[in-house]
């Protein structure tokens, strides 16, 4: 049994305001999870350009991937009204993520202390590449050179290949999730009276080595590295991608029970009695002999008979989905994962929606991603400013 998505209408976030000063993609991914629980997103763009991604093809369906449920406000942080704009903004706010390069936020006045001198009860959350104290401080984090010095890269490929990047931002996803536990985190501290407010620092290099969790354990039990395992798994077999009629899926039957359902589904009972396959240590010792008699049996049937038929006999088996045809899967369909917000002067946004289902609060697609500066006029009304200061401030490029 699992929570029904609520129709309650309560945000765990509601009334939170969060001052989002990132780009690219673990900070805008991190506060649109921080939107999409209700907060309330202020997205800081550079005037003129906006957050870089923006400018990344496909556009604008790469930006609007991680830029839902935010407000966009042009501002010139290169200015001193623009910096006293931002820290209006922030005297107000509950939350300031920003993910500047190593003392831009100082530069521009908005520093922890800074912020923390106007308002004391801040959750200041610092993305950054390798942290204030690293040596590789000055390095900027491409999501592949974190995944290639954290170890992640050396983990993936096939066994006799090179060392292959996942093709998945895992560094910057992982920074996101680690900062947006942390915010939660520092919230629910200050909400209890344990804390004013906080300073914190999530790299991007210490969260993605904080994912080779089994990967790691194998090097401190052996003191060897973790071999790449390719298409199979380094310690279950049968268990991989394998060949049917017209397409490879992925069969997972890594305990004895599995692996004599799996040769009853494929109706070679006999496998199941040969003293090569007869233990799991037997199979991996045999990994090879294993597989081409799997692809022999399955490469008689397409993948889809052979899923339907693996299945039925209780195998864990799927199909290898590339990121077109995964929006085509019974269950994405029916969990509408795959989401259209409409916006009234341009094209909808197609999104991915919120994972996360609770039984009495809930999560929302309110807002559809912004073009530059578009609620930059009513963020600043909201905070004080005229109708006259607006325009002035517009006509000096401070804001967009």
């Amino acid at each position: 049994m699992h929570p029904v998505e609520s129709d309650s209408g309560v945000l765990p976030l509601d009334g939170v305001t969060v001052i989002d000063l990132t780009q690219v993609l673990a900070g805008p991914f991190a506060s649109m999870t921080l939107g999409d629980m209700g907060a309330e997103v202020i997205k800081i763009e550079a005037v003129g350009r906006g957050d870089r991604s923006r400018n990344v093809e496909p556009s604008p369906a790469y930006f609007d991937t991680v830029n839902r449920n935010k407000r966009s406000v042009g501002l010139d942080l290169k200015t001193d009204e623009g910096r006293a704009v931002a820290m209006r903004l922030l005297s107000e706010a509950d939350v300031f993520l920003e993910s500047a390069k190593p003392g831009r936020a100082e530069a521009f006045g908005l520093g922890y202390e800074a912020v923390r001198e106007t308002n004391p009860g801040i959750v200041y959350c610092s993305i950054t590449g390798f942290g204030h104290d690293s040596p590789y401080e000055a390095v900027p984090a491409w999501d592949m050179l974190i995944q290639a010095m954290s170890g992640i890269m050396s983990v993936t490929g096939e066994p006799d290949g090179p060392p292959v990047w996942s093709g998945l931002a895992s560094g910057d996803i992982a920074a996101a999730t680690y900062a947006v536990q942390s915010v939660l985190a520092a919230l629910f501290a200050r909400e209890r009276g344990l804390i004013d407010g906080e300073w914190i620092e999530v790299p991007m290099f210490d969260a993605a080595i904080s994912w080779l969790t089994l990967r790691a354990g194998h090097s401190f039990g052996t003191g060897e590295p973790f071999p790449r395992a390719g298409r199979r798994h380094p310690s279950l077999a049968p268990f991989g991608a394998f060949e049917c009629a017209d397409d490879r899926i992925v069969i997972a039957a890594g305990t004895e029970s599995l692996w004599a359902d799996l040769c009853a589904a494929i109706d070679r009972p006999e496998l199941g009695t040969d003293d090569r396959f007869g233990s799991l240590s037997a199979r991996l010792d045999n990994r090879a002999a294993l597989v081409e008699e799997l692809d022999a049996a399955l490469g008689s049937r397409p993948a889809a008979a052979w899923l339907e038929t693996l299945r039925d006999h209780g195998v864990p088996a799927g199909p290898i989905h590339d990121t077109r045809s995964v929006w085509e899967d019974d269950h994405v369909e029916r969990r509408g994962l795959r989401r259209r917000m409409e916006r009234p002067d341009r094209e909808a946004a197609e999104v991915i929606d919120n994972p996360i289902h609770f039984a009495n609060l809930g999560t929302h697609l309110e807002t559809a991603p912004e073009a530059l500066g578009e609620s930059t006029d009513d963020v600043l009304s909201a905070h004080g400013y005229s109708r006259a200061e607006i325009d002035r401030l517009r006509e000096d490029g401070v804001v967009e």
